[in-house]
């Protein structure tokens, strides 16, 4: 057996009782990357394209005109439809909006078709920030330790269903008691997205975090 092969053993070996998290990250080459099927949201304007590997380890990343896509092929080459509002990327899959077709049958193949040709592994922009705040007493948090705590509550409770969904949830800011929210991807122009999710984020506020807050999309 050669010395490599031995050696490979052994890494597989090692790994082997580790769980999936703590492995060491294999790189996936861009070629290997591809559409594996499409997933509907609850906006019809919006589709969700899954791709077979994870493409962004944490965040997003949002697109909505040429300009802010320079430098981003995948991106630009969607926005050179004209149909096309915006793209929104996460975890493994690309979010494309669409605008002035009734239906996805004529911009469904050519869109698969870009993500498939352009799509790459985008690197992630710094450490991802884990936030355990004590908010037993809220109302006497400074502010930015009352924005710390809603950021935390949209990421234990709000985002993750978002992204199953094809979207995301920025927050804008907090005046008095009015918690300010961005939808991104397949939640920017859903029909929910101003009643019943923003009554179901405000809820989840309200119930961890103080029952005098109101949440407004901006």
């Amino acid at each position: 057996m050669k010395i490599s092969e031995v050696l490979a053993r052994r890494a597989e070996q090692k790994n082997a009782g580790k769980p999936p998290e703590d492995r060491p990250r294999k790189p996936v080459g861009r070629k290997a990357l591809k559409v594996i099927r499409t997933r509907e949201t609850p906006n019809p304007k919006a589709l969700q394209f899954v791709v077979n590997a994870e493409i962004l380890e944490h965040g997003y990343r949002s697109f909505t005109t040429k300009e802010d896509s320079a430098g981003d092929s995948l991106a630009m080459a969607l926005l050179n439809y004209d149909e096309v509002k915006t793209v929104y990327v996460m975890k493994n899959f690309v979010t494309v909006t669409m605008e002035g077709l009734d239906d996805w049958n004529r911009l469904k193949t050519p869109v698969w078709n870009i993500i498939d040709d352009k799509i790459h592994v985008y690197p992630s922009e710094g450490e991802e920030k884990k936030i355990d705040i004590d908010v037993s007493d809220f109302t006497g948090l400074p502010q930015d330790k009352k924005l710390d705590a809603i950021e935390m509550v949209l990421d234990r409770s709000i985002r993750f269903q978002l992204s199953q969904d094809g979207g995301g949830v920025d927050l804008k800011g907090l005046e008095g008691n009015e918690v300010q929210i961005h939808y991104q991807g397949a939640c920017g122009d859903c029909p929910s997205s101003k009643t019943g999710t923003l009554q179901h984020i405000e809820r989840l506020i309200k119930q961890q975090l103080d029952g005098d807050l109101t949440v407004i999309s901006v």
